[in-house]
């Protein structure tokens, strides 16, 4: 029996029809995803070592914003690096950064788009102090190869051999087709969606996700099904 994958395209159409059929909220499948890995995370890092969560412009930055706050509640040190303009009540993830912002946990923002060398020092000096990494960047939407400053953080992680928590899928990798589309994390684990991704199948994408995780976000378990039976 083939194993349970999802494209790109199925998990927008079912993330679409639990929100829009089911009545589930996006914020709600957001926060179960998060703190599904942060209660991963925790497992895999008992000894508390700082984390950092890379958080990028989209529902992947989101699902960061809901991990720290949960790693917080736990006692467990954390440090998110924001690199997007989140906006007061624009959507789910800027609903979380919301919270991130209240509850008074650790961040510094960065602009994507003035990304200079003083910025560059001031993300190392906080960088450095994390044992483990959380990539919150880009999720399975991504369909391009990552441009700046994205391709020096992917450089800058992958170079500082710190272990690194994949969000649904490692930013940069293709996850219809398993290959880096240019530059790309190298996790030691990823903590997928629902189900794997198709391009997990294919056996060089394990040099990227290393082991990989999934963690149910709440949608409803027929409409799950449904998903499942069309790849049996």
């Amino acid at each position: 029996m083939a194993p349970f994958t999802l494209t790109r395209d199925a998990v927008r159409e079912l993330d679409q029809r639990a929100i829009n059929g089911f009545g589930v909220p996006g914020v709600v499948l957001m926060e179960n995803a998060g703190r599904g890995c942060a209660e991963l995370l925790m497992r895999l890092n008992p000894d508390r070592v700082p984390t950092a969560i890379l958080c990028g412009p989209g529902n992947n930055g989101g699902d960061g914003f809901v991990i720290a706050r949960h790693l917080d509640n736990h006692g467990w040190p954390v440090r998110a690096h924001i690199f997007a303009r989140h906006n007061r009540h624009a959507g789910d993830a800027d609903t979380n950064f919301d919270i991130l912002f209240a509850s008074g946990i650790e961040f510094t923002q960065y602009r994507p788009d003035y990304f200079e060398r003083s910025h560059r020092d001031l993300f190392l000096k906080h960088f450095a102090p994390a044992g483990w990494v959380v990539d919150a960047l880009f999720g399975n939407g991504l369909t391009r190869a990552l441009g700046a400053p994205f391709d020096w953080l992917t450089t800058v992680v992958n170079d500082s051999s710190k272990p690194v928590l994949a969000v649904d899928v490692p930013s940069g990798l293709d996850c219809d087709t398993g290959l880096p589309l240019g530059p790309c994390v190298k996790s030691a684990h990823t903590a997928t969606f629902v189900a794997l991704k198709r391009g997990f199948l294919n056996p060089d994408s394990k040099a990227w996700t290393g082991e990989v995780h999934v963690i149910d976000i709440g949608a409803p378990r027929v409409l799950v099904e449904e998903y499942r039976n069309r790849t049996v």
